[in-house]
């Protein structure tokens, strides 16, 4: 069921540009990452609920659910039928500011969560990967290569990335329609210059 009302689906996805060390460090923790990941997948989810899909315990995800509602990343939901409350995002972007500082403790331990996280994903991918239709094969999976691009080149790819990524985001909570052809994608951006600057 759609949480979202009309006039919210009709706008832009909420989204958040952390630019609060506190934040990110409350995010640079494996568990809370997988619960702001999962309900990123659904509407809402309860604590036990969580607990089922990530394997531990309800008063684990609880706790930790807690920790990320007090930094503002989730929000308990008002059911008046059920003795346990569900939760849901509160935003359905999250980047971090260009300021908020990349070297960070923090920062670092955040991408580290993040990238674990996505490795972890194809790795889970590649245990099925053989068994889907033809289409999805062969456009599922990792690509790589190096060479030289121009930032207006690779800015024309972001701007792409985020469009695909903003309607993926979309479709999972009710703000586009989902066509019946679709099915659940994770798709990661990483652009690396592969050479530090020249100190001036």
């Amino acid at each position: 069921m759609d949480h979202r009302g009309d006039d919210q689906r009709e706008g832009m996805i909420p989204s958040r540009v952390i630019d609060d060390v506190g934040a990110i460090k409350a995010l640079a923790h494996p568990l809370r990452l997988a619960l702001i990941d999962l309900l990123g997948q659904h509407d809402t989810l309860t604590a036990a609920e969580a607990a089922r899909t990530l394997g531990t315990t309800a008063a684990n995800c609880s706790f930790h659910l807690r920790q990320l509602a007090k930094h503002d990343f989730v929000e308990a939901v008002k059911v008046s039928s059920r003795r346990e409350h569900p939760w849901r995002l509160k935003y359905l972007g999250i980047t971090v500011a260009d300021d908020a500082g990349e070297v960070t403790t923090g920062f670092n331990a955040l991408a580290e969560q993040v990238t674990n996280a996505i490795v972890e994903r194809y790795r889970a991918h590649r245990r099925f990967a053989t068994q889907l239709p033809s289409p999805w094969r062969d456009v599922c999976g990792l690509s790589e290569g190096t060479g030289w691009l121009t930032v207006a080149e690779l800015t024309e790819l972001d701007q792409l990335f985020d469009q695909l990524a903003e309607l993926a985001t979309a479709r999972a909570h009710g703000y586009e329609e989902t066509p019946e052809e679709a099915r659940r994608v994770d798709i990661a951006k990483f652009v690396l210059l592969l050479d530090p600057p020249v100190a001036g």
